[in-house]
């Protein structure tokens, strides 16, 4: 069976990353940002390698528009073997120059939109027994006062992740986090893009634990 991996914060570095390892593992590639013309740009890079993509704008503050991306790209790829949510608000501000309001928006980009995510592919990953793969990051386990967003999208990242985990498991379906614990860097010897897709790739084909801290 033809399967897709859906790539949501799709962005240069470890997503596209993930584009390329899974592409030449046999899958097809969907992909939403809010920047078209760089989703346009991954496109054709992903073309040039053999790999089959296609992509939809969103703005992942706005749920609806998100799930309307989902609904057009499920129409044109195969179904969706595995979802892959690497969105994070990414601002770096201060705790206390945040807000409820900012918080509670950064928090629906970098964890409220995964579970609706995961709830609108419902139905393919349970045809496909599927994986549902969520970028995590070490302020999970060491917040920053400095990023306060970003700490707070990790820490939910990595309890939605058991949660969805014991949710879905019964149905086939696996969650893993990769919790990572430093700079991504196309340079470095241990944390660049395509050592961290291979991780990605390890953990969907074994399927044996929730968090891999790396």
């Amino acid at each position: 069976m033809q399967k897709s991996i859906l790539i949501i914060g799709m962005g240069q570095g470890l997503s596209l990353a993930i584009a390329e390892k899974f592409g030449k593992e046999g899958y097809q590639v969907g992909m939403i940002s809010r920047s078209a013309d760089k989703l346009l740009g991954f496109q054709l890079h992903l073309d040039k390698m053999g790999i089959v993509s296609n992509y939809e704008k969103a703005d992942l503050s706005d749920t609806g528009q998100m799930l309307e991306a989902i609904e057009k790209l499920k129409i044109k790829l195969p179904v969706f073997g595995i979802l892959h949510y690497n969105a994070v608000d990414a601002r770096m501000t201060p705790l206390m120059e945040e807000t409820a309001d900012s918080l509670t928006t950064g928090f629906r980009i970098s964890v409220g939109n995964v579970l609706e995510a995961v709830k609108a592919l419902m139905d393919d990953l349970l045809e496909s027994k599927g994986s549902v793969l969520l970028t995590g990051g070490g302020s999970a386990n060491y917040p920053n006062a400095s990023i306060a967003s970003i700490s707070l999208g990790k820490a939910g990242i990595q309890s939605l992740a058991y949660m969805l985990s014991d949710s879905l498991k019964a149905k086939g379906i696996y969650v893993g986090t990769l919790t990572v614990s430093g700079w991504i860097n196309p340079e470095s010897k241990t944390h660049s893009p395509a050592i961290l897709a291979e991780k990605f790739w390890k953990m969907n084909k074994d399927r044996k634990v929730v968090e891999v801290t790396y």
